[in-house]
């Protein structure tokens, strides 16, 4: 039966860390940063030149829907329908296209392949048909809103020592020309505007919960009711799930869709909120008031404290939508650390010009697409050479 198990109280504040994942990736980042090559320590993401094209600049970029499939495979054992693997494709391509868009690669050529580790030959099939028919949809879109992308294949590996259900990843490289790029260059008095995560793109076939692809890990464990540890073996280690629902249980706060629906709401094709942002801001020539963009995946609403250089962003967050006001209330964690893990309704940062025309111009690119848009805040000057970010919210005031 399809419903919650009221007995059971939410879980306590230190959930997240007993799932051993963190948000933070400045550990691994620190790591690597020694070697990485990048033009443009301010970009969203890692940028180099054209060695083909002295007025080019180049980009690579991998990442997937992370253990948002579990959830996929938990809803597909329940209720049978195969479907729901399609949104991995969305969850998949997004992570990537929407990264790069941030810093520009919106208008060149995109290549694009998949990886498919699978540990369950039961569902590998089934998967696979999904992924190809969710691709041809996808690359459809894109090209009819005037994208140039290509898809090279992939691999699919059986890997049934290694994965207990699946992994899916996608890897693009993409082109642009230089005056494209967006190199992060923020500046203190710009103004910051947020894309809500929630509503429904002209595109999108029903309205999206705006989870995107990050916290899946807590959204998933702190909802999903614990039978399924002992139901379900393969989806965990016998002592994962910590909630009191099942897939098909229809809170109302979520207004009529399923807790499953909410979760696996596909991660929106932000890129081409961004080409229409750009284009828009070209055709009024005054592109050069753009300054920053980030997609607020891991790391939640203080992900921009990745963009720009010894800079402050002072954001005025609106409520939470109703998935993360969901979780929040089954989980208990703290409202400082939702805004770390999850976007909590503000999908995009955008960072310009404080000039009408500026905001005229993103707003009607984004209305455009048929999403909303919230004036959030500004940027402020740094203080000790490193970016920080300070959150006023319906909760409190948080600094990160």
């Amino acid at each position: 039966m399809e419903q919650e198990n009221p007995d059971k109280t939410p879980q306590s504040e230190d959930l997240y860390k007993q799932y051993g994942v963190a948000s933070d990736k400045s550990g691994i980042k620190a790591n690597f940063e020694s070697i990485i090559d990048n033009m443009y320590p301010g970009a969203f993401v890692n940028i180099n030149d054209d060695p083909s094209n002295p007025n080019g600049r180049t980009t690579m970029h991998a990442d997937g829907d992370g253990s948002k499939f579990i959830q996929r495979v938990l809803d597909y054992y329940e209720n049978g329908d195969e479907n729901v693997f399609a949104g991995t494709v969305d969850d998949g391509l997004s992570m990537n296209t929407s990264d790069i868009a941030a810093a520009g690669f919106v208008f060149g050529r995109i290549h694009i392949v998949d990886i498919f580790d699978c540990g369950n030959a039961n569902i590998k099939d089934i998967v696979t048909r999904q992924i190809k028919k969710r691709f041809q949809e996808l690359l459809k879109i894109y090209k009819d809103f005037g994208f140039d992308l290509k898809f090279f294949g992939g691999e699919t590996a059986d890997l049934p020592y290694q994965v207990k259900s699946g992994v899916f990843n996608v890897a693009v490289s993409a082109w642009a020309d230089k005056e494209d790029v967006i190199i992060g260059q923020t500046k203190v008095g710009d103004i910051i505007l947020g894309l809500h995560s929630d509503g429904q793109a002209v595109w999108e076939d029903k309205p999206n919960f705006g989870g995107m692809s990050n916290g899946m890990t807590l959204l998933r464990g702190g909802a999903m009711d614990l039978v399924f540890n002992e139901k379900y073996p393969d989806l965990g280690d016998g002592r994962f799930y910590k909630g009191r629902h099942y897939p098909g249980a229809k809170p109302e706060i979520l207004g009529g869709a399923t807790i499953s629906e909410a979760i696996l709401s596909p991660t929106r094709q932000w890129a081409i909120v961004i080409r229409e942002i750009i284009q828009e801001l070209k055709d009024r020539g005054i592109l050069q008031m753009l300054h920053g963009i980030s997609i607020n995946t891991g790391g939640g609403a203080t992900k921009i404290v990745n963009v720009g250089q010894n800079v402050t962003y002072v954001k005025n967050m609106p409520e939470p939508s109703p998935l993360f006001l969901f979780i929040q209330a089954e989980t208990k964690q703290p409202w400082q650390y939702m805004f770390t893990t999850f976007n909590c309704g503000i999908g995009v940062d955008i960072v310009g010009e404080d000039n009408i025309l500026f905001v005229n111009a993103v707003k009607a690119a984004v209305y455009s697409c048929g999403l909303k848009l919230s004036e959030l805040g500004s940027v402020e000057p740094g203080h000790d050479d490193k970016n920080h970010v300070i959150l006023n919210t319906p909760y409190g005031r948080f600094e990160y």
